[in-house]
């Protein structure tokens, strides 16, 4: 009897062993796995930061690449130099740059060229851009001497301009424009509406001719 309560006992004691063991290994599991399911979530962050930091780079490169006029590669026969009129940086003038583009030989087609290289930012940095941002060519129209330009509605933020700048800006216009047809007039349009005459420091419900005087010479 006492025999076998002795071999209960060890029975009992290797059981209780066993348990021991088998909850050290259960624990250690458990903590290995904690473990790699935390490295795991940081190298999963880290990579994740990578990736967003060459996004913004990538990004931040691109927009500083478009806002940065693109100079279309144009082969020398089919080159023509238009004169484009921005702000002189510090003074109350205007001055024009050459700007090259691609041969049009219809005078509306130079027109449109001559508009939209206004509305990107001049290379030289002595000068300015003076239309407002955003602002797009809705249209533009040629008949007998008359360009007739339609600005979308951004155009109105030219109102709020002091009156020197005012004129520089309607003039940038005005000048680029008749550098193809020195007697030519234009005519403003804002979102295919005719502007009243009574607004801002200029009556752009009138036939604009040429103004030399503000030219930087």
């Amino acid at each position: 009897m006492a025999k076998k309560s002795k071999k209960n006992q060890e029975n009992l004691l290797f059981l209780f062993m066993g348990l021991i063991i088998m909850g050290l290994a259960i624990s250690g599991i458990i903590l290995f796995q904690k473990q790699f399911a935390s490295f795991f979530a940081e190298k999963q962050t880290n990579n994740q930061q990578i990736v967003n930091q060459a996004t913004t780079t990538n990004t931040n490169s691109s927009s500083e690449i478009s806002s940065k006029p693109q100079e279309e590669y144009i082969p020398s026969e089919e080159v023509q130099h238009l004169q484009i009129y921005y702000g002189v940086k510090g003074k109350d003038k205007i001055e024009s740059e050459n700007k090259k583009v691609r041969r049009n030989s219809m005078k509306i087609g130079q027109a449109r060229q001559v508009v939209n290289s206004l509305l990107e930012t001049p290379s030289n940095e002595r000068l300015y851009k003076l239309l407002p941002e955003n602002l797009t060519l809705r249209g533009l129209f040629y008949d007998s001497g008359l360009f007739i330009v339609d600005f979308s509605r951004e155009f109105n933020k030219i109102y709020n301009y002091g009156a020197n700048e005012q004129v520089l800006a309607i003039y940038s216009i005005v000048n680029s424009i008749t550098e193809l047809d020195p007697k030519a007039k234009v005519r403003f349009l804002i979102n295919g509406t005719e502007p009243e005459g009574n607004e801002g420091h200029i009556d752009l419900s009138m036939n604009l001719s040429r103004l030399d005087s503000i030219i930087e010479k």
